[in-house]
């Protein structure tokens, strides 16, 4: 699969040298490399496109894919085929088991006595189905695809992503997917391991309901 956005690419300079401070800086450990490899490796299904690994490169070896330079281009696909050959591809969510996760978190939701929509998406943050009830708010839709976007996008519970927030890069990143990355709760990445194979979103209560909303329909995987 590919990234929806623009991913960071590690070209050449990297080569030999492999200074491992783009590592210490990237919020999502999306860089990565092996013994047996020269250099490091950015993976396009996980890069945020935060800049910060670009902002510390000693050697000015990490460009936006977009804008490689020419004779650089061929690392595009060296870093992808990377990822491709070190993880394989991850299957997302098959669509029946998203309808599952989705029919829990509304039951969970009648439980609380709230009308909630779920969202499931797929590793890459691309939407699989959403469900929503029949008095949640028509915006609860884009909010818990968001929500789970969020998750998706940095593999973890988007309740983690409250500390950074306040970071400029983080404001950053907000603007430039326009609004689509959510630092609230209700967001879960799902889990097949090794992989993330999606995220699930859940928005239409406060913050604990649609958390709660959110685990039930994690639960149902």
């Amino acid at each position: 699969m590919t990234s929806q956005f623009s991913t960071y690419v590690i070209t050449e300079p990297c080569v030999g040298l492999k200074d491992a401070t783009c590592l210490e800086v990237c919020p999502v450990d999306c860089i990565l490399s092996t013994d047996q490899e020269d250099q490091y490796f950015v993976d396009p299904e996980i890069c945020i496109a935060c800049e910060q690994c670009a902002l510390v490169c000693p050697v000015e070896a990490i460009f936006l894919d977009v804008e490689v330079p020419g004779q650089f281009r061929g690392y595009i696909d060296r870093n992808r085929d990377f990822y491709r050959k070190t993880k394989g591809e991850p299957m997302p969510v098959p669509i029946d088991k998203a309808l599952t996760m989705i029919q829990a978190g509304h039951a969970k939701a009648l439980e609380l006595d709230i009308a909630v929509s779920v969202a499931v998406v797929d590793e890459g943050g691309r939407l699989i189905a959403f469900g929503r009830m029949d008095r949640a708010r028509p915006m609860s839709v884009d909010i818990a695809t968001n929500k789970a976007y969020t998750s998706a996008t940095f593999q973890v519970p988007t309740t983690e992503l409250t500390a950074r927030s306040g970071q400029s890069w983080f404001q950053s990143l907000i603007v430039s997917t326009q609004g689509k990355i959510m630092a609230v709760a209700g967001g879960l990445p799902v889990l097949d391991a090794p992989n993330i194979v999606g995220a699930v979103g859940v928005s239409g209560g406060t913050e604990d309901q649609d958390q709660e909303c959110c685990r039930a329909a994690l639960a149902a995987y």
